[in-house]
């Protein structure tokens, strides 16, 4: 199959796609214009398309994660940042933020990119009339993935770029734009932020009943990656009830956990397969210097907080006991020192429904679930936590949260949400050559600003606090 070519000037959403992974390196997938477009017209290469883990399962948004809490670079190394990357580690626009003109075909593409090549295959699959059951089938498998990664894509876009959902504003503020179609000559406007949502859950809502129970492969989405998607996502926007109902989905078809003693604690390398048994999709973010494993380093009270007997705090992490600084080495991408995993995996459900449970009032079960997945990580006897109320049910999950998915591309989504929580709200600050940077509560910081050169050509409006 040839590959699809564009000129990047032409959709806005791939601009704002390669201001997400900041001039990472990586294959760079051009578009035709409509004149010269091979189109894909056969389910064998619609599938092709859905092949295409570089376009796909790659360079997920990494600038949340630059963002969050839990890790750190030395004064030298954050002064070295440049551009994006300075300005998501200093939670400011001290630097431009994106200029169009800098771009070139050798940077990587990203969440845009895997939107058009589904919006290919979502305008191309009904002109196809199955002729036979196994023909159904297979049309139905590949419409249910493109709906799936199109809604992973645009969901992850809406975690850097729209504000955090609140319901009771949702359909008068401004989400991202939507590109649901192929034809690159659409203009690019901004949906607003509830139809930002109804759009990404609609997707799956038609994903779920077109897909297998299971994948083939852990890179192609299926009726359990559906759920826990659809999980991640409604408690996101604070909807528990919702969440609960796919965590538990998803769990109930799949609950495999790997047992951290049958992994290697003392190595300094990853000890994590690329494709571990948790494992339910798999995608791992974009590069960035900010996040290289060699020289991030972890937060002294996360690291204090695991336990001796804690198996997480020797397979996740590196001591360096002359200078004590820990750095980071359990990735779930399985790729050594570049890429953090950013999809999805039974420890994240487990500790969803948890969640879910203790904000129900559900103290029993949620301790459960809790227990169920430490006790997977624990070296010798372990002893069952157990919470007095639900209040304290629920800080304990979150707890684990925060240490279980260290790195994972969820912490950015997580501060956002809870953050609007008195009882969880923290203000962050960071020093930087001198400069010191501070992230308040609820502060606009929590979502990026547009590229300046989109503004500039568009018109768009650009987020509530970096005008």
């Amino acid at each position: 199959m040839k590959k699809i070519k564009i000129k990047y000037l032409y959709l806005l959403g791939i601009v704002i796609t390669l201001f997400i992974i900041s001039c990472k390196k990586g294959d760079w997938y051009d578009v035709k214009s409509d004149k010269q477009l091979t189109v894909p017209s056969t389910l064998k290469d619609m599938q092709a398309l859905m092949n295409n883990e570089g376009a796909l399962n790659t360079f997920t948004p990494v600038l949340g994660e630059i963002a969050s809490d839990g890790h750190y670079l030395t004064d030298l190394k954050a002064q070295a940042l440049v551009g994006t990357d300075r300005n998501a580690f200093t939670w400011s626009h001290e630097q431009p933020y994106t200029k169009v003109s800098s771009w070139n075909n050798g940077n990587a593409s990203g969440s845009y990119v895997a939107a058009y090549y589904c919006n290919l295959v979502l305008d191309g699959i009904p002109k196809i009339k199955p002729e036979s059951s196994s023909e159904q089938t297979e049309w139905n498998n590949i419409k249910g993935q493109a709906l799936f990664h199109r809604a992973k894509a645009l969901f992850e876009i809406a975690q850097i770029f729209a504000p955090p959902y609140e319901a009771v504003n949702a359909i008068s503020k401004l989400g991202i734009p939507l590109r649901l179609e192929s034809d690159i000559n659409i203009p690019s406007k901004r949906s607003t932020l509830q139809e930002t949502y109804d759009q990404i859950i609609g997707d799956l809502i038609l994903a779920k009943d077109l897909l297998p129970e299971n994948a083939q492969y852990k890179t192609r989405p299926s009726k359990q990656a559906v759920y826990a998607l659809l999980s991640r996502i409604y408690l996101s926007i604070e909807n528990y009830e919702q969440a609960l109902i796919y965590a538990n989905l998803c769990l109930n078809s799949y609950s495999a956990l790997v047992d951290y003693k049958t992994l290697n604690s003392t190595s300094t390398d990853n000890p994590f397969i690329g494709y571990n048994s948790e494992i339910i999709f798999y995608t791992y973010m974009a590069f960035s210097t900010a996040v290289n494993f060699n020289d991030l380093l972890i937060d002294n009270v996360l690291y204090n907080s695991y336990q001796n007997n804690d198996l997480r705090k020797n397979i996740f992490f590196n001591k360096n006991l002359t200078t004590n600084l820990v750095t980071y080495k359990g990735a779930y991408s399985g790729r050594g020192y570049s890429n953090c995993f950013s999809g999805l995996a039974t420890d994240e459900i487990y500790l969803i429904r948890a969640e879910c449970y203790a904000r129900a009032g559900k103290i029993s079960e949620a301790m459960t679930d809790l227990n169920t997945l430490i006790k997977t990580r624990w070296s010798g006897t372990y002893t069952d936590m157990v919470a007095i109320n639900a209040e304290d049910a629920l800080k304990k999950v979150l707890e684990e949260r925060k240490k279980e998915l260290i790195l994972r591309g969820l912490r950015w989504s997580d501060l956002r949400r809870l953050n609007r929580d008195s009882r969880f709200a923290a203000t962050f600050s960071k020093t930087v050559g001198g400069k010191t940077y501070t992230l308040e509560p609820n502060s606009y910081k929590y979502t990026f600003p547009i590229p300046d050169d989109i503004v500039e050509m568009t018109g768009m409006e650009q987020n509530e606090g970096w005008k």
